[in-house]
């Protein structure tokens, strides 16, 4: 047999290049192919499970489960699991292959935020639900009291961090940002599909300077440079001030580490309320 010049074994390799590619394969350069997807995978957000088999995937929610035959595609250099005939997988939609080797989809709902599934091996969940302690040299101290910007945000679902029911639930984001020489204050509650609080206006350098008082007299102070975490998808709490000595305060907590907060929301809402805020009907 001859020998094959260098420009046929470029053809034969592109060949099966090609051939790979159709049955839903992927290469970086020529080397490597996309992770083995087949087995038992288990929602890290829910009891969700999936199982999956050559060309056939088995969703289970409880005691109902229905199985669907999949494809792979490739968009914009990400692999993804699509369903052959169907709309979705159940109301949920293509799964997503991450290059950790995760699976990602989300709940196809309308005017509202929809379960966000992520799938890991059942033998990766304990590692998935451990809580990271990502803190930073704690406590950090802080000794300005000029405030130049002021950022909280956490979710209130039906009383959470105990606060009481004159709190809708909803999640919150307060800002103060000190520009042109005055303070803006944005305060705001957003529900599944309303607005409960929505306050924009200008507030005094008194009412800033009483905020960072509070914020050392209830120790929220010692806490900067906290941050916890892990992977399950809950909305976190956090709390960023930046200050005229260029300090800055950091203190979050993401996934189920954000269940209790540390340090008290009661207090620093009924200082916000001092606004007047304007409640929409």
């Amino acid at each position: 047999m001859g020998k094959i010049s260098a420009f046929g074994r470029c053809i034969r390799l592109g060949t099966v290049l090609t051939v790979l590619l159709i049955f839903g394969f992927s290469f970086a350069g020529c080397l490597g192919s996309t992770r083995e997807i087949e087995g038992h995978w288990v929602d890290v957000n829910g009891n969700n499970t999936l199982d999956i088999s050559g060309s056939h995937l088995t969703l289970r929610s409880g005691k109902w489960e229905e199985t669907y035959r999949f494809k792979r595609k490739m968009s914009d250099g990400i692999g993804y699991i699509v369903p052959e005939k169907e709309d979705s997988f159940g109301g949920m939609s293509e799964l997503k292959i991450g290059e950790d080797g995760i699976l990602t989809a989300y709940e196809m709902v309308l005017d509202a935020e929809g379960h966000q599934y992520r799938f890991v091996r059942e033998e990766n969940l304990a590692k998935e639900l451990e809580i990271q302690d990502l803190s930073k040299d704690m406590p950090k101290e802080i000794k300005s009291n000029e405030i130049e910007s002021f950022s909280l945000s956490f979710a209130n679902w039906r009383g959470s961090y105990d606060l009481g029911d004159r709190w809708p639930s909803g999640r919150y984001s307060w800002t103060i940002k000190r520009k042109d020489g005055q303070y803006d204050m944005h305060f705001r509650v957003m529900g599944d599909s309303y607005i409960a609080f929505d306050f924009q206006d200008t507030v005094s350098d008194e009412y800033v300077a009483g905020l960072a008082q509070l914020l050392k007299e209830q120790g929220i102070i010692r806490q900067n440079g906290y941050h916890k975490k892990n992977n399950v998808h809950r909305p976190g709490y956090s709390l960023y001030v930046t200050y005229a000595s260029n300090e800055r305060l950091s203190i979050r907590a993401e996934g189920t580490a954000s269940d209790t907060c540390v340090f008290q929301l009661e207090p620093l809402l009924n200082y916000a309320e001092k606004q007047k805020l304007i409640r929409e009907e």
